[in-house]
């Protein structure tokens, strides 16, 4: 398949367009934890977790950033399984 794409007119799309195009909710998710991790930063705000017995203390934007790292490490993960599949089946 090509990197490019036809819009209705015949028109190719540069890649940026078909970038944007395919990862547009990524994109508007990172810009919103950037939001999110900048407000919370200027903030000064400590958030305690609770890990089994231990009790951490974290400023909230560190928290923020590890758990959107926890979660697109789990989505990683996910895809990579569900696309081994796909390729077992073929």
């Amino acid at each position: 398949m090509s990197e490019r794409s036809y819009d209705g007119a015949g028109r190719k799309d540069n890649a940026l367009v078909g970038f944007m195009k395919r990862r547009w909710l990524a994109i508007v998710l990172v810009v919103l934890l950037a939001i999110v991790a900048i407000q919370n930063g200027v903030a000064d705000e400590k958030s305690t977790i609770f890990l089994l017995f231990w009790q951490v203390e974290w400023p909230t934007w560190v928290l923020v950033l590890v758990i959107f790292l926890i979660g697109g490490i789990a989505g990683w993960a996910f895809a990579r399984n569900r696309a081994a599949r796909r390729a077992r089946r073929r």
